[in-house]
């Protein structure tokens, strides 16, 4: 909110490296941008399946640009799925990794361990599957080396430069 108060006109995520987490984390973010009903993700396992669907009352309006890469995995590719298929923003970068899979955390009974296995895959609101496939960008960039810390700032981000000039020529998808 205290960016709206400074005038922001449009906001831009970046996803690069993101390698995801929870979710029910990223449900909610992508629940933010997306208006009441809109589809966010679908889980489908070999016993149940779930359908997310935004909720969120105060839908943010503000235009949005996505940044994503192939490293940008599981959680981050539940929300860029959701940006792109409701048109609600512009993903600019490059194919994400295409993890798609939901795990879960099985504990074992008598010992202090537990077993990770997947139980599901996930798929985007229109359907495609994330695993192994991975979301594409509305803008491609290829960059060759993410940017250092002593080089950060547009000129040397050649995905954060592409975003800004997107946004300068109002080239941003939004429903």
């Amino acid at each position: 909110w205290s960016l709206h108060r400074q005038g922001m006109r449009h906001l831009v995520v970046d996803l690069r490296g993101n390698p995801g987490g929870l979710l029910n984390a990223s449900v909610d973010l992508a629940d933010k941008f997306l208006p009441d009903g809109a589809s966010i993700v679908s889980t489908r396992g070999r016993t149940e399946s779930f359908d997310f669907k935004a909720r969120e009352f105060g839908t943010w309006k503000i235009p949005l640009s996505v940044l994503i890469d192939g490293d940008s995995a599981s959680a981050s590719e539940i929300f860029a799925g959701a940006i792109t298929d409701n048109a609600r923003g512009t993903l600019i970068g490059e194919r994400s990794y295409g993890k798609g899979s939901v795990q879960g955390i099985f504990r074992l009974t008598g010992l202090k361990a537990g077993v990770r296995l997947t139980t599901s895959k996930f798929y985007s609101p229109s359907g495609r599957q994330i695993s192994n496939n991975g979301v594409d960008p509305h803008v491609m960039v290829h960059t060759t080396a993410k940017p250092t810390r002593k080089l950060q700032g547009v000129q040397s981000d050649p995905v954060l430069k592409a975003a800004l000039q997107a946004v300068g020529q109002g080239q941003f998808s939004q429903r």
